[in-house]
C-alpha cells in the first residue's frame, strides 16, 4: 500500500509540474559562486549516500571560504548533516502534501539562491521545490535525477554506471567551479556523542583491548548484500583464537534476528563478542567507529560512516554494486575490499551469494590492516 501511494504521488508530481514546466520552462543561467554566495543542496537520501554528497560540502567550503551553504536533508538523516562542520543551515525534508508547502515557505524565505544543487535523491518533491524557488540556478544530473526538465543546468556523466560514488557527486560541485584535495567522507564525532557511548559500555564490562567493530548486516530491502550469519560465527572464533581485541557486534534493531541466529552459534561456550545490535544511536555508533581500531562491513551505512570517521575498514562487497562504485575511494592503504565476483549469466542480486566469501579471505584481510 505503501509503494502504492508512493506511486500515485509521484505520477500527482510530475503531471502537475510537467504542465508548470511548459508555461515556464528552466533558462539557463550563468551560476557565478564567490565568498558571499548562497547555495542550497538536496541530499535526500540514505546514509551512504548522504555521507557521499558530503564531499560536496567541503569542495564548496574549500574553494569559497565564507559561502553559505544550506542542505535539505530527510528528517532521519539530519545527524549526519548536523556533525558536517561545512554545513551552516540545515532543513528537514519528509513527505506529504502540507510539508513541501511548508518546506516550500522555508526555502524561499531562506533565499534566494545562487546555486541550487541536487546531490542524491529518488524523490520527486525536491525537484519540484527547486523549480519554485529557481529553475534557471537549479543544477542537476540527468542519469540520476527524475523529472530533469525541472532543472536549468545538466551535469551530463555518460559513464555514471562505471563511476565511483564520490566521483558522481563531485562533478556536480565542478560544475560550479568547486574542488577539494581531500575528497574523504565528512563526519565529526563529538564529545558528548563519545561520552555517551562510554557510558553505555561500562554496563558490558569492556576491556582495554582495541576495538574491532563487525556490522551484522543492512536493511531489509537489500538483503542480499549481507554476509550469511554463519561467516560471522566463523571469523569471530578466528579473532578469539588470534587477535587481542575488543570485538563489538553492531547492527540496528531490524538485525534482531540475525542476531539470535549469531548466538545459536555460541549457545554452549562464552560470547567472544560484546552485543550492542539496537542499543546504540546512529551518533553513538559513529563514535564507537571512531574509538575502533577497524571495522568489518558490508556494504551499508555504517560502512561509509567507518570511511568518514577514518577507522580501517574491511568491506564485503556485492557485485551488484562493485567496490569501484561504492567502497573506499582515495584513502590510501586504510581500507581493504573483499569483492563478491560476478558469476556468468549475472541478471539479478539472487544469482550471486555473498557466502562465497570466505571468513578466511576476511581474516586475511583484517590481519593486513590490524597490524
Amino acid at each position: 500500500m505503501a509503494s502504492l501511494i508512493s506511486r500515485l504521488s509521484a505520477f500527482g508530481y510530475e503531471s502537475y509540474f510537467r504542465r508548470l514546466a511548459a508555461k515556464r520552462p528552466p533558462r539557463l543561467r550563468l551560476i557565478e559562486l564567490g565568498p558571499e554566495s548562497r547555495v542550497l543542496c538536496f541530499t535526500c537520501a540514505g546514509i551512504g549516500d548522504t555521507l557521499t554528497d558530503s564531499v560536496v560540502f567541503r569542495a564548496l567550503s574549500e574553494t569559497y571560504p565564507g559561502i553559505h551553504l544550506a542542505a535539505v536533508v530527510h528528517r532521519r538523516r539530519k545527524l549526519l548533516l548536523e556533525h558536517n562542520p561545512y554545513v551552516d543551515e540545515i532543513f528537514h525534508f519528509h513527505k506529504g502534501p502540507l510539508a513541501f508547502w511548508q518546506l516550500e515557505k522555508q526555502l524561499r524565505a531562506a533565499g534566494p539562491w545562487d546555486a541550487i544543487l541536487h546531490l542524491r535523491g529518488n524523490d520527486p518533491e525536491p525537484r519540484c521545490l527547486s523549480y519554485l524557488l529557481d529553475p534557471d540556478v537549479t543544477v542537476s544530473v540527468p542519469d540520476m535525477t527524475r523529472m530533469g526538465w525541472l532543472c536549468g543546468h545538466h551535469v551530463v556523466q555518460p559513464d555514471w554506471d562505471d563511476t565511483h560514488g564520490v566521483e558522481q557527486t563531485l562533478r556536480i560541485a565542478r560544475y560550479v567551479g568547486a574542488d577539494t584535495e581531500e575528497p574523504n567522507l565528512v563526519y565529526e564525532v563529538d564529545k558528548p556523542d563519545r561520552a555517551a557511548l562510554e557510558e553505555k559500555l561500562s554496563a558490558l564490562n569492556v576491556g582495554e583491548r582495541p576495538r574491532l567493530v563487525l556490522q551484522l548486516g543492512g536493511g531489509r530491502r537489500a538483503s542480499w548484500r549481507d554476509w550469511p550469519v554463519e561467516r560471522y560465527a566463523e571469523i569471530l572464533r578466528m579473532i578469539a583464537r588470534e587477535l587481542s581485541a575488543e570485538v563489538f557486534v553492531l547492527g540496528g534493531e531490524d538485525q534482531a534476528e540475525r542476531l539470535r541466529e549469531l548466538e545459536g552459534f555460541f549457545a554452549n561456550e562464552p560470547k567472544p563478542y560484546h552485543d550492542v545490535v539496537g542499543k546504540l544511536s546512529l551518533a553513538e555508533s559513529a563514535a564507537l567507529l571512531d574509538s575502533a581500531k577497524a571495522l568489518i562491513s558490508t556494504d551499508t551505512g555504517i560502512m561509509h560512516l567507518g570511511f568518514a570517521v577514518n577507522t580501517r575498514v574491511v568491506a564485503l562487497i556485492h557485485c551488484n554494486n562493485p567496490s569501484h562504485r561504492v567502497g573506499p575511494y582515495k584513502y590510501g592503504d586504510r581500507h581493504r575490499v573483499v569483492q563478491l565476483p560476478r558469476p556468468a549469466n549475472y541478471e539479478t542480486p539472487a544469482d550471486a551469494n555473498m557466502g562465497d566469501i570466505s571468513a578466511d579471505t576476511v581474516f586475511l584481510k583484517l590481519q593486513e590492516i590490524w597490524g
